[in-house]
């Protein structure tokens, strides 16, 4: 991994969060989302209220991923159902490859129970997303519909044991 460190996200600094993903989102999400829905999704998924609502209502936790030049990505998770649930994971394309993934989701399973499986949602279009949980030892558990907003999508639930 790089010199990259996992830092916890307080309320005051979501908005932060909120500026990656409309960084990251257009690049990650080319070719699987119409380029004209991804303004709306982002408006909704990452209005200050629904991000402060993730922390307060959902029990959801953020992290920010750090690096030399700034914010690298983020995750958020919570614990629901027996499970650990990666809401988000998302990296900026320089940042990836660097084992900062792997080092997020380890983050949000210390957090949350290492004793407990890890799931998530991920769009079933999303290749390079799909072979990368993949490589940290998800397996595809179902193939589900989602509607996000307006929004219809199919994901697949992956999950992790223990």
């Amino acid at each position: 991994m790089s010199d990259a460190i996992i830092t916890p996200v307080a309320p005051p600094e979501l908005p932060r969060v909120a500026a990656l993903a409309r960084r990251i989102w257009p690049e990650a999400f080319a070719g699987i989302l119409p380029a004209d829905r991804i303004g709306g999704m982002l408006d909704e998924i990452y209005a200050l209220e629904t991000l402060l609502a993730d922390i307060g209502e959902r029990g959801h936790q953020y992290w920010l991923a750090l690096g030399d030049g700034g914010d690298l990505g983020y995750a958020s998770a919570y614990r629901g159902d027996g499970r650990v649930w990666i809401k988000k994971l998302y990296l900026l394309a320089e940042a990836r490859g660097l084992g900062l993934g792997t080092a997020l989701i380890a983050t949000a399973r210390a957090h949350f129970g290492e004793d407990l499986p890890v799931a998530l949602y991920v769009n079933d279009g999303n290749a390079p997303a799909i072979a990368f949980y993949r490589s940290q030892g998800f397996e595809i558990e179902q193939h589900v519909p989602v509607q996000m907003g307006p929004y219809q999508f199919t994901d697949y639930v992956m999950v992790r044991p223990a």
